[in-house]
């Protein structure tokens, strides 16, 4: 007989008695530990390490028995206890890693243009975010690095503009005093264009951007000046790698050589602009020799009028001779006789009438001193409306009713629009309309609704030739000679004289006389067909300076608006920092920097 059967061991009796006993001690146990709120540090620290753990093998058992060889790794678990918040994360500690995410967070907060303040509430609110200290170390490191692959020079302003000299045109992003006053006009800043070109090109090597066995690069220059406050400007100057066509049209890939706050002149620029000019003459006559290849470099222009204008040290576009590439004056306009095209040189530019100082980039030829084509679009459109607007005053219909219905029809297209006049003035105001809504007008704004109707089918004729010829402008493959017979049929109806009708003594009226014309219809007429031809290489397009206008727009919102308060340094130049902002956007687009991660399955279980 065995010893089970013997003694009895096997009895339901004996068995209820050992569980009920193994609950007795459970309870007592659990009665013996003592609750969390009573528990030290230590004791704290010890049952969430126990617990850990126990946890992970558990983990391990369970994960095989539903994963089978598919090995579960446990990385982290957050655990409430009694309202008291706790967090276990597991495996060794990759500082490689922690780095790369801190990174991608400092790409996003510079991307983003979220303030230290900002970011410091995000983190209050959600804890698994890195500490704002730990971001603002990171980022300085990551300036510190880049300050010393691309150099950061303060140039002095020697000519402080007085107020006649100020622009007031433009409507100003921003209104403190602390900023806009002229008195803290001091310094401007200089990225040197070599380090960039240095640092970026083996990168664009990489992505077969460039190719070492054709090394050209072609390297485009803009300008533009936008409103800080109602009293100075943020002038700004940047290159762009035209070779890089995905990315011609993103501002992050213009790169800011110059910046600083003034207005745009001649003599500001000479001087603030004079170590770019040196390193593009460097660049021009010996290229840029970057682990043993010499890169050659084809550079180009491109702005608005204005700041063409002043870097080619020529007139106005107001003046008597005001194109900038052929011979025109305002008498041959309105003559309206000859085929203008593209005929001055650069090596003889201050033999012609209008230009009387050197121009600033004369390592440029001329033909590669390209107009905006956005500007040609947005100047163009402000000359058609304002030509409406007058011929309504002349035939007195510009009031109340007529001003109603004009914002009544731009409510129905989506644009905002609002007439007023100024305390103390009988002149009308209206809105200042952005280029996507001017847009809209020119293909959506119904005219028969302010003029009659066969005066409103003749200009709308106008303005839906202008559009197409606009939509045409911008596409790489149309060609030149079609564009430039459209562009002249366009001139011929927008100069369409008087006529009188036969048999009898009525006349019906024309469009425009050709003192209409402006200089951006004469070039567009004239030259933009030759320009398309020059560059077919990259087509008008891709010398926009909407990207650079955003760029400007975008540093002058953020950066000046902030002034760095609430965490930015109170020390440092304005300047410097918007220049230290663009060098870090290089170390973000040309290393690789990750902004986001694959999202894990998430399950709510109750």
């Amino acid at each position: 007989m065995s010893g089970i059967h013997l003694f009895g061991i096997h009895l339901e009796t004996l068995k209820q008695a050992r569980e009920s006993k193994r609950e007795s001690n459970s309870n007592i146990q659990l009665k013996q530990i003592k609750s969390i709120e009573h528990c030290g540090k230590s004791t704290i620290y010890k049952r969430q390490r126990k617990f850990g753990d126990q946890l992970k093998e558990q983990v391990q058992i369970e994960g095989a028995k539903i994963y089978g060889n598919d090995q579960v790794i446990l990385k982290q678990i957050s655990y409430n206890v009694k309202h008291m918040g706790f967090q276990i994360a597991y495996g060794s500690k990759d500082d490689r890693e922690t780095e790369k995410k801190v990174t991608s967070i400092v790409q996003v907060i510079d991307q983003n243009f979220l303030s230290r303040e900002g970011y410091r509430a995000l983190a209050a609110v959600e804890p698994d975010l890195e500490r704002e200290w730990i971001v603002s170390e990171q980022r300085l490191k990551i300036t510190k690095n880049m300050n010393q692959k691309i150099a950061i020079s303060l140039i002095n302003i020697p000519i402080i503009p007085t107020l006649d000299e100020l622009d007031f045109a433009e409507s100003s992003n921003i209104f403190d005093e602390g900023i806009i006053e002229i008195k803290n006009i001091t310094n401007g800043g200089h990225r040197s264009a070599k380090d960039i070109l240095t640092y970026i090109i083996p990168a664009l090597i990489l992505k077969g951007v460039l190719d070492i066995s054709n090394p050209i690069i072609h390297l485009r220059i803009s300008g533009d000046g936008r409103n800080v406050g109602r009293k100075i400007k943020q002038v700004m100057i940047t290159m762009a790698i035209l070779n890089d066509e995905q990315n011609i049209h993103k501002p992050d890939h213009h790169y800011t050589t110059i910046l600083f706050p003034g207005i745009e002149s001649y003599e500001l620029l000479e001087v603030m602009m004079s170590p770019f000019i040196q390193e593009l003459n460097d660049l021009k006559n010996y290229g840029l020799k970057i682990n043993n290849i010499i890169w050659k470099f084809e550079l180009y222009f491109s702005s608005d009028w204005k700041f063409l204008s002043i870097c080619l040290g020529f007139n106005a576009a107001n003046s008597n001779y005001f194109c900038p590439w052929c011979q025109i004056s305002k008498h041959d306009q309105i003559n309206n006789q000859t085929n203008w095209k593209i005929s001055k040189k650069m090596e003889k530019i201050n033999e012609y009438p209008g230009h009387s100082k050197k121009p600033l980039f004369n390592m440029i030829s001329l033909d590669h001193w390209i107009p905006d084509e956005l500007h040609i679009m947005l100047r163009i459109f402000d000359r058609l409306w304002s030509l409406v607007l007058s011929e309504l005053k002349d035939i007195d219909q510009f009031d109340n009713i007529c001003r109603n219905e004009i914002m009544q029809e731009m409510n129905r297209i989506g644009v905002h629009f609002q007439f007023w006049k100024e305390n103390g003035s009988n002149t009308w105001n209206y809105t200042s309309l952005m280029g996507n809504d001017k847009l809209k007008v020119l293909k959506d704004f119904d005219l028969g609704r302010i003029l009659p109707p066969s005066r409103a089918k003749k200009i709308q004729e106008l303005w839906d030739r202008f559009n197409l010829i606009y939509s045409n402008l911008k596409l790489k493959d149309y060609d030149p000679h079609q564009f430039q017979f459209e562009a002249e049929d366009w001139l011929e109806l927008f100069l369409t004289p008087d006529r009188v009708i036969p048999n009898s003594n009525r006349i019906e009226k024309g469009l425009y006389s050709p003192s209409a014309i402006t200089p951006y219809i004469h070039v567009l007429v004239y030259h933009i067909s030759e320009f398309m031809e020059i560059h077919k290489q990259w087509g008008v397009k891709a010398f926009s300076c909407a990207p650079v206008e955003k760029k400007n727009h975008q540093q002058v919102t953020y950066f000046f608006r902030q002034s760095f308060k609430g965490g930015g340094s109170k020390h440092k130049s304005v300047i410097k920092e918007i220049l230290e902002y663009e060098s870090r956007s290089l170390f973000y687009l040309f290393d690789d920097v990750v902004t986001s991660t694959p999202k894990p399955k998430k399950l709510h279980i109750f």
